[in-house]
């Protein structure tokens, strides 16, 4: 059929479109024309035989969910569709999370590194094993990597405080404070991953996280001061988000004095809600807001 428009490549017929800004859904189609979104009262006269037709009646086209909190640090290496979460509309993904990467890493490390993963969120050694093609060790390389690697969805990545304690310190990253030239090797190597692309940088408090040996994570171990200055590499470079999950001496008011000390975001990694502190979430966002913080809603649940 001839057309008075350029063909598109795909057109959804009938689908039920929900924008992402809080409108009404709305019944239309939705035509695809080399990469980009293509919408109209009416797209038949730019569909001819080359163009793939989807009947997607009774089916949702939305925005890709951007998924802030996951831990695909490894498997992102071996699976550039990053199953299931393709699976369920995310099409961006953000690593990193709680402090734990598989970047920087020297080679006689990684074991611990795997281990770390396993006990702290029950990933396989045995898959990291097999999985992790180890043609990194800087976390520049680590992004280099990654852009080697066919990858469907878009993908961020955060430089953790546990690898780069382990990293600088050693074996001693799990039992002392670090060394102030310690302090300063990793604050270098953190504003070297932000220079590469790196979106931030990222630590844990909680008593929660326990790795390799059942021994605390190694960021467990740092003083505030050293995560400060640590984070404060990012300030410099006027780029990136720190992000905690929170612990015993790690809480509002530290993460805000932080915030403010190297001028740049701060964010949680998590607010949970409990079944024996079901007011945990909400309450920590009012001491938040009660600190000039953004006070956001949450439902009593």
């Amino acid at each position: 059929m001839g057309t008075t428009r350029v063909p598109l490549d795909i057109i959804l017929r009938g689908a039920d479109i929900v924008d992402g800004t809080g409108a009404p859904r709305t019944r239309a189609d939705v035509g695809i024309r080399d990469g980009r979104i293509v919408l109209g009262d009416d797209l038949g006269d730019a569909v001819d035989d080359s163009t793939r037709v989807i009947d997607a009646e009774g089916m949702v086209v939305a925005p890709g969910f951007v998924d802030i909190h996951t831990h695909y640090d490894a498997q992102v290496t071996w699976d550039g569709d990053l199953t299931p979460s393709c699976w369920h509309g995310v099409t961006s993904v953000v690593m990193g999370n709680c402090g734990f990467t598989i970047a920087p890493t020297r080679p006689e490390d990684r074991g611990v590194i795997a281990r770390t993963l396993e006990n702290v969120e029950g990933m396989s050694v045995e898959a990291l094993t097999a999985g992790i093609d180890w043609s990194f060790e800087t976390f520049p390389e680590y992004l280099d990597a990654i852009d080697r690697t066919p990858i469907r969805l878009n993908v961020a990545a955060m430089i953790g405080h546990t690898a780069l304690r382990i990293y600088v310190m050693g074996d001693e990253a799990t039992e002392r404070e670090a060394t102030p030239d310690e302090v300063e090797q990793m604050r270098a190597i953190v504003g070297e991953a932000i220079g590469a692309g790196a979106i931030g940088f990222a630590t844990s408090k909680s008593p929660t996280h326990s790795g390799d040996a059942g021994k605390p994570v190694p960021s467990r171990a740092a003083s505030i001061e050293e995560i400060t200055r640590i984070a404060s590499a990012m300030g410099e470079k006027g780029r990136g988000t720190f992000q905690a999950t929170i612990g015993p001496g790690f809480y509002v008011k530290e993460l805000a004095a932080l915030s403010e000390a190297i001028g740049r975001p701060a964010t949680w990694t998590a607010l949970l809600t409990l079944s024996e502190a079901p007011g945990r979430a909400k309450e920590t966002l009012d001491k938040q807001a009660s600190l000039g913080g953004v006070a956001l809603s949450v439902p009593d649940c």
